[in-house]
């Protein structure tokens, strides 16, 4: 079933009657979105170049077209100490091929940004995130996984003096997979956390966490080379720095340590970290960038995690005060180790690379019309776990 014209031409509609005669009020505390984006994937299974199409997918054509329709809501207002916000949408994703791979994603993020007093405060949050993911291996499968990640925190700050400060909090995180196999696997983790943190007269500060959780990876069939539940450590450090009004950094540097139950095999451990900054060149130029280090679960025989890590820098030049052109560009390698007994260690390597070139025009304050191009390509030192994508599109998105 391809998209039909009139569930395309709906949202564009609403766009070209509503976006115009939208308020600067209306944006501040309610906003509603309708957005419409058309793209062109030229691989959208993200299949290795020496896979056999024809027995996977019934048809020698990789590319496809997909329409996503969105329709959305969201709130921030404060009333007193207390601030709330909720953000809820629905995405509708038509595929003119591969219709089976039609979907809605409805996601969501809410959070109270409470506060007893004005020492005393914290945040209870809430949220679901449904999307493609890419990078998932199913791809000699045939198959397009689609990951739905939620998550719900409850945290508190407490404020000793100007200075110091008790942090402490509990978590359930959950992640799950639409393909029926995957060697990330489904899991949810809960938890508690707790640390203090320490803020300079600069408004610069300084976190330490230590974080504990109990998981599960869901739905798996017992088996005794892969593990039901597992337990993990966590060390944190995270640090925001202002150096100068231009410029801003959040670094973050763990270690982690999980333990799975029966199957020490599986055990991994190690540092990861993140340093992200953003330095506003000029009032029309500003370039942000980033470094990590990664470590998660992958179970196969001769593997049980994976380590790697991934850089990113993007650039943005805005030529008026209506048009912004966008550049990205990401590049990422990771192993895999910790084989079962008896197997041999895994010798692949990925490296991935994402570059993305975008144009945006925003006519109005309350609309705003993108075009863009996309590479994405995979490398592998294992056959099949290949690939590469390019894609085109436009979309356009009205808030009221």
């Amino acid at each position: 079933m391809k998209p039909s014209t009139d569930r395309l031409l709906l949202p564009l509609a609403l766009l070209a009657l509503f976006a115009p005669s939208a308020h600067a009020d209306d944006l501040d505390t309610l906003q509603l979105r309708v957005g419409q984006s058309v793209e062109r994937d030229s691989n959208v299974f993200r299949l290795s170049d020496s896979a056999n199409t024809q027995a996977l997918l019934g048809t020698s054509e990789r590319s496809d077209t997909v329409a996503v329709s969105t329709f959305g809501l969201k709130l921030d207002k404060r009333y007193g100490l207390q601030r709330f916000e909720f953000d809820v949408s629905a995405e509708d994703h038509q595929y003119s091929r591969f219709s089976n791979l039609d979907f809605t994603a409805f996601n969501y993020a809410a959070a109270w940004r409470w506060s007893l007093t004005p020492r005393f405060h914290g945040n209870l949050t809430a949220d679901r995130r449904e999307y493609v993911d890419n990078t998932a291996d199913v791809q000699n499968f045939g198959q397009l996984n689609r990951r739905t990640n939620r998550s719900t925190l409850f945290d508190a700050e407490y404020e000793i003096d100007g200075a110091w400060r008790v942090l402490g909090g509990v978590f359930d995180r959950t992640s799950t997979s639409s393909a029926p196999f995957t060697f990330e696997g489904d899991s949810r983790i809960t938890g508690a956390e707790a640390g203090v943190r320490y803020v300079f007269p600069s408004a610069t500060s300084l976190a330490y966490r230590l974080k504990r959780g109990e998981g599960e990876y869901s739905g798996r069939v017992p088996s005794p080379a892969l593990p039901n539940s597992f337990h993990d450590t966590e060390h944190e450090v995270r640090l925001d720095w202002a150096p100068t009004g231009k410029t801003t950094i959040q670094a973050r540097l763990s270690h982690l340590d999980r333990q799975h139950d029966g199957l020490a095999a599986r055990d991994f451990s190690g540092v990861t970290g993140q340093l992200n900054a953003n330095w506003m060149i000029t009032g029309k130029t500003s370039l942000m960038g980033g470094v990590a280090h990664e470590l998660g679960s992958y179970q196969t025989t001769t593997a049980s995690y994976y380590q790697g890590h991934r850089f990113f820098i993007s650039p943005v030049w805005k030529p008026s005060e209506k048009t912004a052109l966008r550049l990205r560009y990401d590049r990422g390698v990771r192993d895999y180790r910790g084989p079962l007994p008896g197997f041999t260690p895994s010798t692949r390597r990925d490296t991935s690379q994402l570059a993305l070139l975008a144009f945006d025009w925003q006519p109005y304050r309350a609309l705003k019309l993108t075009a863009s191009l996309q590479h994405d390509r995979r490398r592998s030192s294992e056959p099949g776990f290949d690939y590469r994508s390019n894609s085109v599109g436009v979309s356009a998105l009205a808030s009221f």
